[in-house]
């Protein structure tokens, strides 16, 4: 007579409460995952844009008597999510964009940028949701920034700075 040999295995009643588990884990994570790789995009490119027209505001007010660019037409219209190309679509002749000599930090931008100022002496009045702690003695500027955070088309994000303060404040960003 053979020994009785068991055989050691799931059931399949055990695998699909893993695979139940699984699915339930992942429908917390990936919405989560996306969200947050969304606004580190959008961190990454407010971030570097804000800092390229802060510097190139700084050189024209340096190079020009103590004065920013005037205002500067938002571009590109809107945000994309497929991402625009801002050298081609806003850095066009005579455009304030070329004016500043600005040159997008990537290929694809998919936020939206524009750049107000005021001579010395006027109110920098910030848009809705934003604060100025302290009102510029002499000549200011403010970026505002567009961003579409869940690519829908939804609730935009903005962000702004000013030239008194480089703190990047953010309304709509999500949670």
């Amino acid at each position: 007579m053979k020994p009785h040999t068991s055989e050691r295995g799931f059931t399949i009643i055990e695998l699909m409460v893993v695979v139940a588990i699984i699915a339930v884990l992942a429908l917390i994570v990936v919405p989560t995952f996306l969200r947050e790789t969304r606004k580190a995009k959008a961190d990454t490119e407010i971030n570097a844009m804000f800092t390229e027209i802060a510097i190139k505001e700084e050189q024209y007010k340096s190079e020009n008597n103590g004065s920013y660019l005037p205002a500067t037409t938002t571009c590109p219209t809107s945000p994309s999510s497929a991402g625009v190309d801002f050298n081609s679509t806003c850095v066009t002749t005579g455009s304030p964009w070329a004016n500043l000599r600005i040159s997008a930090t990537d290929t694809k931008i998919r936020c939206t940028y524009s750049v107000t100022t005021g001579a010395a002496g006027t109110t920098l009045t910030p848009p809705s949701g934003f604060t100025v702690a302290n009102q510029p003695a002499g000549a200011w500027y403010y970026i505002l920034g567009t961003c579409d955070m869940d690519s829908r088309g939804g609730t935009n994000a903005q962000f702004f700075r000013t030239s008194v303060d480089t703190v990047v404040q953010k309304t709509n960003y999500g949670s």
